[in-house]
């Protein structure tokens, strides 16, 4: 295994004004736009020169608090239909349309902003290949702009999105747009470059980073105090499609757990349809245990405080529990991608993390039997040591790629130390 090159010294981003421009599609969830601010906020801290633009797509952009010097452009929101297909989430418009309107003003902002740096979060070209006018802009007109991948540890399963990255047009986009491509994770739960069969010359521009977390999630000390009631937080990202989870969580507190003391933290999303919440919110029923909150903006205070997570599969949700050490249980999606599925089934068979299936979820005994033994105590069963500093890694690798474009591919080796 190669080692990851050590990170290197600052250079001129730290003494001149340094303009980076993330992009975040956002049209499920709040993973993407999490990721984006996350990287903002490492970069503007480690470069006091860096002015950042996050530019997303999420219908829930003011969610997470935006650091110094660090703004944020709304371009209209999409969604996902029931086929996975995107299509219009607020407008009454075809896709095509509303695809159109987003092109234009991502190529917009990239004419007035001009930065130097561009981050683009997932998706190579974009939904409806709306990054391709803008990215054969930034090539083909003489501008400095240097463009960066940032890629999930896991897309899908391996088989389809190999088939996807080779059939969309990304393995192409890479390799004719991009100047590096990060992976926001490492080769120990999912080697993309041999699993997605990434040609050598996108391997060579690849790299893991690690998991992209904020700075401050890390464990907190803890004490046993016998006489305070576990912690327990609930939590499905946006909320979506988070409904039985969390259903089935109060349940079992409800149900076979109604007698043990706990202070359980319901976050049912801000995506969650309102009948769903107002099932969710009878369920709970006064319940002075229970605790349910439509969102929050301290959703990173109510991990530290927690004994145990309950939540879905998403990339943040599991890698800001993991990071801080929190006993870890979950209920992946399952469609319309695998891609929380295949991350939870490998990190669990590293020893990180227990994964609930849906029968369980929906039995009450089973799921508070889960419950149970995530509290108990347990030996360290990791088989790898899990790498959560990708913020860090991935803000100074983008600072210290020049302005000019380099003659050759620059040679970034695919592991982490």
């Amino acid at each position: 295994m190669n080692p990851l090159r050590p990170l290197p010294p600052p250079t001129r981003a730290w003494q001149r004004p340094f303009r980076l421009l993330t992009y975040s599609h956002d049209s499920y969830g709040l993973g993407h736009l999490r990721r984006s601010i996350t990287l903002a906020t490492a970069m503007t801290a480690r470069g006091p020169n860096v002015h950042a633009l996050c530019l997303t797509g999420s219908p829930v952009p003011d969610q997470f608090p935006l650091p110094e010097r660090c703004e944020l452009i709304k371009i209209p929101a999409i969604g996902k239909s029931q086929a996975g297909q995107y299509v219009a989430r607020r407008l009454p418009v075809p896709f095509a349309e509303i695809s159109r309107l987003r092109a234009d003003l991502i190529t917009a902002t990239v004419r007035s902003f001009r930065p130097d740096l561009l981050l683009v979060d997932h998706t190579a070209t974009g939904p409806g290949e709306e990054l391709l006018p803008v990215l054969r802009r930034l090539r083909h007109e003489g501008m400095h702009t240097r463009v960066v991948l940032g890629l999930r540890d896991v897309l899908d399963t391996p088989e389809r999105a190999r088939l996807e990255v080779h059939g969309n047009g990304t393995v192409a986009a890479i390799r004719s747009f991009y100047d590096q491509v990060l992976v926001y994770g490492q080769p120990e739960v999912l080697d993309v470059v041999t699993a997605y069969d990434l040609p050598a010359d996108i391997a060579a521009k690849t790299t893991y980073v690690g998991a992209v977390v904020p700075q401050d999630a890390r464990p907190l000390p803890r004490t046993a105090d016998s006489d305070t009631a576990p912690r327990i937080l609930v939590t499905a990202g946006g909320g979506e499609d988070g409904f039985e989870l969390l259903r089935g969580a109060i349940a079992a507190v409800r149900g076979p757990l109604r007698a043990r003391p706990l202070h359980v933290t319901v976050v049912t999303g801000p995506l969650m349809p309102e009948a769903a919440a107002d099932d969710l919110r009878r369920a709970v029923q006064d319940d002075p245990r229970i605790d349910l909150l439509r969102s929050t903006r301290a959703m990173e205070l109510l991990l530290d405080q927690a004994d145990l997570v309950i939540g879905m599969g998403g990339y943040n949700t599991v890698y800001e529990a993991l990071a801080r050490q929190l006993p870890l249980l979950t209920l992946p999606r399952r469609t319309p991608r695998a891609e929380q599925l295949e991350r939870c089934t490998r990190l669990a068979a590293a020893g990180l993390l227990s994964v609930l299936a849906p029968a369980e979820a929906a039995d009450p005994h089973r799921f508070a039997a889960a419950i149970t033994r995530g509290l108990a105590p347990a030996g360290d069963a990791r088989t790898f040591a899990l790498r959560c500093d990708g913020a860090v890694r991935a803000a100074a690798l983008c600072l210290h790629l020049q302005r000019e474009r380099p003659v050759a591919p620059p040679a970034i080796t695919a592991r982490l130390s």
